[in-house]
């Protein structure tokens, strides 16, 4: 099995904003920048910018993210169903994927529950799937029954790199 180098990077900011990655460079680095950029847009006030935005900005986290996850429709899926990752550890893969892919921080239940079907999984209810991913502060929940979204933190950002870094997806 082919190893990548392992690296972790730790940032905090003046303004509180903190920032914590771990795996390979180009992660970091494709992470640590949308970071920061985020982090200048909210300190000059800007939203986030329309589907617009300069196509080099995006291209190494679709790089990246290409070797794991493709597009169905609106939703993404897992381009190998692994029997060394659970289902919970393909919901924060998802998770992590529709942010950084898709510049979107919140999924709705409906949509994460898809996505783990079409990835191969049948999940009964996320709320119980998701209950340790929660409690352990990699994912935050919030609403209620339908109305439900998850979004991971940097701590499920790891465990995203980790679930990915155990799996075959390294050996293409």
């Amino acid at each position: 099995m082919c190893h990548m180098e392992h690296y972790k990077l730790r940032i905090k900011d003046p303004s509180g904003a903190e920032f914590e990655a771990e795996g390979p460079a180009e992660f970091i680095l494709t992470e640590k920048e949308s970071f920061l950029k985020e982090l200048g847009r909210r300190k000059t006030g800007q939203t986030l910018p329309a589907a617009a935005e300069d196509q080099h900005e995006t291209a190494p986290k679709a790089d990246f993210w290409d070797k794991f996850v493709k597009s169905k429709g609106e939703l993404l899926q897992l381009k190998i169903k692994s029997p060394e990752i659970s289902a919970a550890e393909t919901a924060l893969i998802l998770l992590a994927a529709n942010e950084s892919i898709n510049q979107k921080e919140r999924t709705s239940a409906l949509t994460l529950s898809k996505a783990l079907k079409i990835s191969g999984f049948e999940p009964d209810r996320l709320d119980r799937l998701l209950s340790k991913e929660i409690k352990e502060e990699r994912v935050t929940a919030s609403g209620t029954k339908r109305n439900r979204t998850y979004r991971i933190t940097h701590k499920g950002f790891e465990r995203a790199y980790k679930a990915i870094n155990k799996t075959p997806f390294n050996n293409e």
